[in-house]
């Protein structure tokens, strides 16, 4: 299964004391977003598609707080949470 931002997906974002607002300019729609969905989102942004590189780039970004099993279980949440937004979708193989 690959993944990318919706097509009409474009985000702004702003920090605030470790969480964080997006805002996406295509649908006008603004997210608070923990640091495990913000990472999520980043990473699609990036260019990152499969769960595998999602999850290995939030990894990354984050501080090794998390053990492996959530931390992938919160991507996989983040990754069903904005394609029910719209902000994201399943690439068709």
């Amino acid at each position: 299964m690959r993944w990318r931002l919706g097509g009409l997906t474009v985000l702004h974002w702003q920090h605030f004391d470790g969480d964080w607002a997006v805002f996406d300019s295509g649908s006008g729609q603004t997210l608070a977003a923990d640091p495990v969905l913000a990472a999520t989102l980043m990473a699609l942004e990036g260019g990152c598609e499969t769960l595998g590189d999602i999850e290995a780039q939030v990894r990354a970004d984050l501080p090794a707080e998390l053990d492996a099993a959530d931390l992938l279980n919160r991507v996989e949440e983040a990754l069903a949470f904005v394609q029910q937004l719209g902000l994201a979708e399943v690439v068709a193989p």
